[in-house]
């Protein structure tokens, strides 16, 4: 198992999660919809789950596939990394852009999106759901 490769997969999701989730607000805002979360989780989980599965063919076309993720482990460490990377970049980026501390509220929600979404977008961009040889 390559630890530092599954952590840089964790903070690019993280990254992506925090890119996903603003587009996802920002097409809350163009449709202006009442119902926030349903669009803004829609939209926000379509853009992770696509621009992650984009960063896997790239990273993994780049690289050689030296830098795809080559088991479940890495995966999973992936995964994990993922929700820890995310306050590490969050609040400084909140406090940078908005110029306060972001409440833990926010970050509980986007761990709460990242549950489902950043294990879908593992899953695709390294071709868990489509392959047959699943306990690697």
């Amino acid at each position: 198992m390559n630890l530092g490769r599954a952590i840089i997969h964790g903070l690019v999701l993280a990254l992506i999660t925090i890119g996903a989730v603003t587009v996802g607000f920002a097409v809350y805002n163009a449709v202006g919809l009442r119902e926030q979360i349903a669009v803004q989780v829609l939209a926000a989980g379509i853009v992770c789950v696509g621009a992650f599965a984009l960063w896997g063919y790239v990273a993994h076309r780049f690289t050689g596939g030296k830098l795809s993720i080559a088991n479940m482990k890495e995966l999973g460490v992936a995964y994990a990394a993922a929700f820890i990377w995310l306050p590490i970049v969050f609040v400084p980026l909140h406090y940078t852009t908005q110029g306060y501390l972001t409440s833990f509220a926010n970050i509980l929600s986007t761990w709460m999106f990242q549950l489902p979404f950043n294990l879908l977008a593992l899953m695709v961009a390294n071709g868990r759901l489509l392959s047959d040889d699943n306990g690697n």
